[in-house]
């Protein structure tokens, strides 16, 4: 994707009221959302990553109206049990796994390919940070994650570089991975699998919309550059500036609650 990236403060910070409203019809939007950081706020652990409050209620609003996707770092079946089996097509592992509405299975990387490489490097992870306070190593069915919210600033300077090298080097094992950086998490993800992949992957089967895609971590920009290359529109949620390819930006999940409130009308 070529879109122009630009610093966050250069966007207002938006009224979700009002860009709700100005969004309007619903009908015309495959609204396509984040979970951590959009749906649920940041917390310390991932298991503690609930839905704001009147997420869920105004997720099964919009969906009685119009088409609803959720793109996450997350399994499948972790988001879908967070949402209460919201009816919805569902993107885990960023892409990795992809469920579409009718339940079928349209993934982009084969789990097994990428296990014995994931197998690897989760054991040669856990081995570096399973003794240091604040490091924790998530296993996904296609990718590998490790957090380091909770660790202190002298302990996430010592090990990163450690933890980035290490994953570099499993990731020119077969099939092929690559690293990415989001929030306090660096992530071995294998290539070909991104949110604005599993986004194009969806639209297939969604010709007639435009694409409305919400989320907050730098995991979310190949999806916003897919939404503004088909004529739609990307919002981030933020607070803080960063460079981003969105078009609108929000503050925080309870904004999101009050956008899709004012979406569905």
């Amino acid at each position: 994707m070529s879109t122009t990236r630009q610093p966050a403060d250069e966007l207002p910070l938006a009224d979700p009221e009002e860009l709700g409203a100005a969004l309007r019809p619903l009908t015309r939007w495959l609204v396509v959302l984040d979970y951590d950081g959009t749906l649920s706020p940041i917390v310390d652990h991932p298991d503690l990553a609930n839905p704001a409050p009147g997420a869920v209620e105004l997720l099964q609003a919009v969906s009685r109206v119009a088409p609803v996707a959720i793109l996450s770092g997350r399994p499948i079946a972790d988001v879908r049990r967070r949402l209460q089996d919201l009816p919805a097509a569902y993107a885990g592992g960023h892409g990795a796994e992809l469920v579409l509405a009718d339940g079928t299975a349209a993934p982009l990387v084969d789990p097994d390919s990428v296990k014995p490489t994931l197998d690897r490097a989760e054991a040669a992870m856990r081995a570096l940070v399973d003794d240091e306070e604040g490091w924790f190593v998530e296993r996904k069915q296609a990718s590998l994650a490790v957090h380091h919210r909770l660790a202190g600033q002298d302990s996430v300077a010592a090990h990163t570089p450690r933890v980035q090298a290490l994953l570099e080097h499993h990731a020119e094992a077969p099939p092929g991975f690559h690293v990415m950086a989001g929030k306090a998490v660096l992530e071995l993800r294998p290539n070909g699998a991104d949110k604005g992949r599993a986004l194009e992957r969806l639209l297939q089967h969604t010709p007639a919309l435009l694409p409305l895609v919400i989320g907050d971590d730098v995991t979310d920009e190949d999806a916003f550059e897919v939404a503004r290359a088909r004529g739609g529109r990307a919002i981030l949620v933020a607070e803080t500036t960063r460079t981003t390819a969105a078009t609108d930006r929000i503050a925080d999940p309870d904004a999101v609650v009050r956008l899709l409130a004012a979406l569905a009308g």
